[in-house]
């Protein structure tokens, strides 16, 4: 009986040692989350974000460095793990991971947003100004430290052939600030350039294929009227400064003895078409008929041609530098139609006009056609 008081009193003495044991020793699994404190979880930022060293977990204090796909920057370029107090339990403070990034004066700054990776440099295309002429941009830097040392320039991309020929340009410039407009040297009509904002030594920024605008045609050469089938005929226009739609030829005729009006006729031809015929010419006239190139833009220089239609022999016309004076015949359908209509007619909304003043045709020298024997 005295041995089994003695154990009774050893467990009443030792069983409130052991409770008191139990609430201030941390038990293994307590023990673990102190050790987590000091390993930070991979960050769960912008996918686009390289982390290096590459990692699922980081050691408290490791320093990682950031990067981001060409044309595009970190709003950190290093960062490392660490903690900080989140709240005190029982009086003692409780921590949790966090992550620093070096700011641009060096120091270690507490990152309280996420990490992307944003465009270094903006442009909006909206204010993208292109004429014929010349190519403007506006920019925006987001990140000023880096845009310090960004280049802009213009270049010829698609190298030209005879009869256009396109000057190489060599239009270069350092940006400055956080905003301002990048313009290029004087260009070429519809002809391609590239725009191109680069970081040296070579992370392209931004980058296009730019087209200068369309502006009006040259004036087409060699305006003549053929003397085999009594048509008008120039040589066709390039696409130079502009895709050639059509041709526009203005037909004016006068009496040569009294100088007054007969008729005036203005025709539209597609771009394939190089020559019209007159669909007759009145004797004893003189007709002024001008051709011009048309594209997008507007219609170009007009070349002139002026001539003279008699019944009787060749004559001269004074003061004209380009003409032809040419003797008329009057033919039957079949012979006039060796030497062709001049094509087919610009499709709408392009239509033939043709108006006409005091003319003396009648419907009889409407159906028939004129071959000319011409001296130019």
């Amino acid at each position: 009986m005295a041995l089994q008081g003695l154990a009774l009193a050893f467990l009443l003495v030792l069983a409130p040692l052991l409770l008191a044991r139990g609430q201030t020793d941390p038990g293994p699994e307590k023990q673990g989350g102190a050790k987590e404190a000091e390993m930070c979880q991979r960050p769960q930022w912008d996918s686009r974000l390289r982390l290096a060293p590459d990692q699922d977990n980081y050691k408290k204090n490791e320093e990682v460095m950031l990067s981001c796909p060409e044309g595009f920057q970190p709003s950190f370029t290093e960062i490392k793990c660490s903690s900080e107090v989140q709240s005190i339990s029982h009086g003692k403070p409780v921590y949790r991971e966090v992550w620093r990034g070096r700011d641009s004066r060096g120091g270690w700054v507490r990152i309280r947003s996420n990490v992307e990776c944003i465009d270094v440099l903006q442009v909006v295309p909206e204010t993208l100004e292109i004429s014929s002429t010349s190519i403007k941009l506006n920019w925006t830097c987001r990140l000023p430290e880096v845009c310090q040392h960004i280049w802009a320039r213009c270049r010829l991309e698609e190298h030209s052939s005879p009869p256009c020929e396109a000057e190489e340009v060599k239009g270069e410039e350092r940006l400055h600030g956080r905003k301002g407009t990048f313009t290029c040297p004087p260009l070429q009509p519809f002809t391609v350039y590239s725009v191109t904002i680069s970081l040296p030594p070579s992370t392209i920024l931004y980058t296009r294929l730019l087209r200068t605008k369309e502006t009006v045609p040259d004036k087409p050469e060699k305006l003549w009227l053929d003397p085999n089938t009594g048509s008008l005929r120039w040589k066709p226009l390039p696409s130079c400064k502009g895709e050639i739609i059509g041709y526009q030829l203005n037909i004016t005729a006068w009496r040569v003895h009294d100088g007054s009006f007969l008729e005036f006729k203005q025709v539209l031809v597609n771009q394939s078409v190089t020559q019209y015929m007159p669909s007759h010419q009145t004797p004893g006239s003189k007709y002024t008929v001008t051709v011009q190139g048309l594209t997008a833009a507007a219609a170009g220089a007009a070349s002139l041609l002026e001539f003279r239609s008699y019944i009787s022999e060749l004559q001269p016309y004074e003061n004209s530098d380009n003409y032809c004076v040419i003797k008329d015949t009057l033919l039957a359908d079949e012979a006039a139609g060796k030497g062709g209509q001049a094509g087919e007619l610009l499709p709408q909304p392009l239509p033939v006009l043709e108006s006409s003043g005091d003319s003396q045709s009648s419907e009889g020298e409407e159906k028939m056609g004129w071959t000319s024997e011409a001296q130019c």
